[in-house]
């Protein structure tokens, strides 16, 4: 038996974790003095220490140190460091969700890089076109994430107008094939130090780095902008204004384009557009057509080892494999397609988990993709729950009787939980960092500290390449020097991870979080006297597992938005200002009990019952839904809780985790 006044403890200990081009320089001339340290008034100091918490996920205390370096540079009137504390502040609480705070401090960074990016006369210093450069790239990349946020409401023409004010140029390299090389594709800076390039050609050298440096912007800015505007149009359904924005973004990032067509971003964004093409394809049910595309794309971006591009190219094959099989007239043909659609939704889940567990690159910009992991999970968890169902004998059997599930159809059920539950347990661990919880206890401290400075360095290189920078000069090494650099230091990273792995069985555990299975779970979690009733709810059906030691049953539900109004429904008359005839109440509280546990019902009998709630399920109380909708008053409803005890779990990994 469980013992459950000690399960409910440690569950309210996890939850309380889980919720809580000019003239030349005259070469006599001086070198100009470098800028004061800003370190000096601790802006500096506070606005590195914040980028670091916040790059190591722990966003409560990298906001004391980013609000306090915005009041610090606020103060000493320097507002290139204003703008760069509001795009931290930004990415922070748009990682939280919070879109409408995030894009006030973006708005408030592009206010300040648009009023420096001015016009500079040609009779000016080279490097204060080179300034004014840089802060219009800054400008044009706050309006880019201005757009993402809005987009992100749901305001599609705001976004629409803030991608719209971007000034964009699409990018020419064509000379770049041509021009003279200077110790190497860029000009060795190394060389010039030691006197080996001449001074003109030293001059040569540093301009051409930051000639690449404005190009490489650019590219980035004009493919943003690109992938921007195409997204707006294929949400209002414009699909030839989409196409024609993701083949402008796709030619802009070729590989065989001079210098930049294979830089990192540039391999970012080719992906994406290709992703987005067939996204467009998808749409107009040209759905052979978009399986190719998707292929290219996730073939790219293996090609890459970018797995943060591999997955939304895996998803959408999958979803285009899928609705395939919808149309094949061919039962066991539509059988074949469906698998493959299944295999394309692992190949992104297993994608997902690996970059996850430690590969994710520093020089991840916002992502250039609207779909987010849910999705996959999402997607990949009603495709196998539907395999299960239409191979259950007969098909209606799971949605009906509540008979057992067996053979095939259980095995695709148990796959569908177990996706279901991954990624929970994925957003518990997540969520566990966020809040600080100590995940490397044991960890050999060298390891730790190779594993710190080498992410400290992808981060001022990623900084460097597509960052904010303070001084609004490029850096002094060469573009794809600095990806090369950063690219060795990912590997390293990956090796560092591996170790510490090797190192610390309790780290490897729980960075890599692995969901119990729905035989672990009839197992290790229930008793003979505990059912479990899981749920997970979608935009076109829902579904509820219904597990005891002796059987699974699946079943069919409504879809989200018809059972969010019924919780909607129920929760205005739990919280009336007035008071609720009991028939009124019961009435709501029965179509919940309908809806959501009749199903159930031969399953659970008397049994205490282990709720896993989903979405709006989480702020309704189980045990005072009615099994009836009768009753003349409120002491003679019929209550859940009459007849079964109710717990609640936020997944049932996290139930064997706690007993464990």
């Amino acid at each position: 038996m469980i013992d459950y006044k000690a399960f409910a403890l440690s569950l309210f200990l996890v939850c309380s974790i889980v919720w809580t081009g000019g003239a030349p320089i005259a070469l006599a001339a001086p070198p100009p003095p470098p800028p004061p340290p800003l370190q000096a008034d601790g802006a500096g100091a506070e606005l590195a220490k914040g980028k670091t918490l916040l790059r190591r996920g722990k966003a409560g205390e990298a906001l004391v140190h980013l609000e306090k370096a915005l009041a610090l540079y606020h103060q000493g009137k320097q507002p290139r460091g204003e703008a760069a504390a509001h795009d931290l502040l930004g990415e922070l609480y748009e990682r939280q969700g919070r879109y409408d705070i995030a894009l006030e401090h973006f708005k408030k960074a592009h206010e300040i890089f648009s009023g420096k990016a001015t016009e500079v006369s040609a009779s000016k210093l080279v490097a204060s076109a080179v300034v004014a450069n840089f802060d219009l790239y800054h400008a044009n990349l706050m309006l880019a994430k201005v757009g993402h946020m809005l987009y992100r409401q749901g305001d599609i023409p705001a976004a629409q107008s803030a991608f719209g004010q971007m000034k964009v140029a699409k990018p020419d390299t064509s000379t770049f094939g041509k021009a003279k090389k200077v110790g190497g594709l860029f000009g060795s800076i190394s060389s010039i130090a030691s006197g080996g390039v001449s001074p003109s050609d030293a001059l040569g050298a540093a301009s051409t780095i930051k000639q690449r440096f404005e190009i490489y912007h650019q590219t980035i800015i004009y493919a943003t902008h690109e992938i921007g505007m195409g997204r707006i149009a294929y949400h209002n359904n414009q699909l030839d204004a989409a196409r024609k924005h993701f083949e402008n973004a796709l030619a802009a990032t070729k590989g065989d384009l001079p210098f930049i067509g294979n830089l990192g971003q540039s391999r970012r964004f080719r992906t994406a557009a290709r992703t987005s093409l067939a996204d467009v394809l998808l749409r107009q049910s040209r759905y052979a057509d978009a399986v190719k595309l998707y292929q290219e794309a996730a073939k790219g971006a293996k090609d890459d080892a970018r797995l943060d591009l591999a997955w939304p190219a895996q998803r959408g094959w999958g979803l285009a494999r899928w609705k395939m099989a919808a149309q094949e007239k061919d039962a066991k043909k539509a059988d074949k397609v469906r698998e493959d659609a299944l295999v394309a939704y692992r190949e992104a889940l297993n994608t997902i988990e690996k970059f996850r567990q430690g590969s994710l690159r520093a020089d991840e910009s916002r992502t250039s993709f609207l779909a987010t992991t849910k999705d996959v999970f999402d997607e990949a968890a009603d495709a196998f729950a539907s395999m299960a169902l239409l191979l259950s004998a007969p098909a209606t059997a799971a949605t009906t009787s509540g008979a057992p599930l067996e053979g095939k159809a259980l095995e695709y059920a148990a796959e569908a939980f177990r996706v279901v539950e991954q990624g929970r347990a994925r957003s518990l661990l997540d969520l566990l960092a966020e809040t600080g919880a100590n995940v490397t206890e044991g960890v050999p401290e060298p390891l730790l500290k190779r594993k710190e400075k080498n992410l400290d360095e992808q981060e001022d290189i990623a900084g460097q390449l597509t960052g904010v920078t303070l001084t609004g000069e490029p850096p002094s090494k060469p573009v794809d020097e600095l990806e090369k650099e950063l690219d060795r230091l990912q590997n390293e990273h990956e090796s560092i991870e591996n170790e510490i792995r090797a190192a610390s069985p309790r780290y490897d555990a729980l960075t890599s979080m692995k969901p119990r299975t729905l035989a672990e779970v009839q197992q290790g979690v229930l008793d003979d006297a505990t059912a479990l009733v899981e749920y997970a709810l979608g935009e076109e059906r829902s579904y509820l597992w219904v597990a005891t030691r002796g059987g699974v049953s699946l079943h069919k539900l409504a879809p989200r938005a018809t059972i969010e109004k019924m919780v909607l429904d129920l929760r205005e008359k739990l919280v009336a200002p007035t008071q609720v005839a009991p028939g009124d109440y019961a009435k709501a509280a029965h179509a919940l009990y309908r809806e959501l546990l009749a199903p159930a019902a031969p399953a659970i009998g008397e049994r205490r019952v282990l709720v896993v709630a989903d979405g709006a399920l989480n702020y309704i109380p189980f045990e005072a839904l009615t099994t009836t909708a009768d009753g003349a008053d409120y002491s003679t409803l019929a209550y859940l809780i009459k007849t079964n005890d109710i717990v609640y779990a936020p997944s049932a990994s996290v139930v064997a985790a706690i007993r464990q």
